[in-house]
């Protein structure tokens, strides 16, 4: 198994280093490999425009593809990150590669989680119509009792710290290795 993880900074670990990053820790974790395609600032328009150099060029047998919280602090329409997203995982599929989506974490902008709160909503109707993995970084940040975001997961208002991103991790992880047992 060898995963690329493609996404926004939440992939590649900001405001510390890819070592910190989900995926890295997943990686050692699980002993597989997952390339981290993080890009600080990127939207599914900058993915889905990167997707065959940092995904398809690797060879992997599955990728990650999670995005949209950029997209939703600019205001994108849900439709236009559904259809990238989705033109994602076709490219996916059409080379052999297992799509997985990844379901973003909550921004703590109310603003702008009510917009990204639409595109996991359309993330998850889709991987659920066409049988496609999810691994759900959002509800693990969220306050089961309360339903607000776990704040002392969040470096800033968008980013985990070490301890959200360990957090993901072990989201990946569990997900990650139900995949590797069932692939057998």
């Amino acid at each position: 198994m060898k995963i690329v993880a493609i996404g926004d900074s939440i992939t590649y670990g900001f405001p510390y280093t890819p070592n910190l990053a989900w995926g890295n820790l997943a990686s050692k974790e699980l002993g597989i490999s997952i390339i981290n395609k993080g890009v600080n600032g990127d939207t599914s328009a900058g993915m889905l425009e990167r997707f065959i150099s940092d995904v398809i060029s690797c060879s992997p047998s599955h990728v990650i593809i999670m995005g949209g919280t950029n997209d939703a602090c600019a205001g994108v329409e849900a439709e236009e990150v559904y259809d990238h997203i989705r033109h994602m995982v076709e490219l996916a599929l059409q080379y052999g590669v297992t799509p997985i989506i990844g379901i973003p974490i909550p921004c703590n902008y109310s603003k702008d989680e009510s917009i990204l709160s639409l595109y996991r909503a359309d993330m998850r109707e889709y991987a659920m119509d066409n049988n496609i993995g999810m691994i759900d970084f959002y509800t693990a940040f969220m306050e089961s009792e309360s339903r607000q975001a776990r704040t002392k997961l969040y470096a800033d208002v968008l980013h985990p710290n070490e301890e959200g991103y360990r957090v993901m991790a072990n989201v990946a992880s569990t997900i990650l290795t139900k995949l590797l047992t069932t692939s057998k």
